[in-house]
């Protein structure tokens, strides 16, 4: 019993673990001009195994939360991130010379609808570029360009 408990406390304490930490903290988003788009606060959850993340928008009162982690199992990350409008959004992926890449597929009138971020160290912010296709890839449109400055 001891052992197993050992385990389970020790779980998500590898390298791998860290990988997306350079995104915690408390954020304030701006676009690249400086224009304000928002906070994102992210901690780390469930015995350091996960971010938390809580997004709110600085136009309208809407909130967008996620979840990411490391699924040891498929040896990647996942991110799962709703808001609320209704929009659910799954991302998997990892580290890509030092930035994280994720990429899913959500449902646009009944067409699928490629999504790609990336989170990228940027001296002391991080900028997530979040890009879509409709055509399976060949022209990807930014949906979202933030750049996080910590409070």
């Amino acid at each position: 019993m001891h052992l197993v408990l050992t385990f389970l406390i020790a779980a998500c304490l590898g390298p791998v673990y860290h990988q997306f930490d350079f995104w915690v903290g408390n954020w304030r988003v701006t676009n690249a001009h400086g224009k304000l788009l928002g906070h994102d606060y992210l901690i780390k959850r469930l015995k350091n195994c996960t971010i938390y993340e809580e997004y709110h928008d600085a136009g309208d009162p809407s909130v967008g939360e996620g979840f990411s982690a490391y699924d040891a199992g498929r040896k990647q990350w996942h991110q799962s991130f709703v808001d609320d409008t209704g929009f659910v959004l799954n991302l998997d992926g990892g580290l890509q010379n030092g930035a994280m890449m994720l990429e899913g597929t959500d449902y646009v009138n009944g067409k699928p609808r490629l999504n790609r971020g990336t989170w990228s160290k940027r001296g002391d912010a991080v900028e997530e570029l979040w890009q879509t296709s409709m055509d399976g890839g060949r022209m990807w449109k930014t949906r979202f360009d933030g750049w996080f400055h910590r409070m």
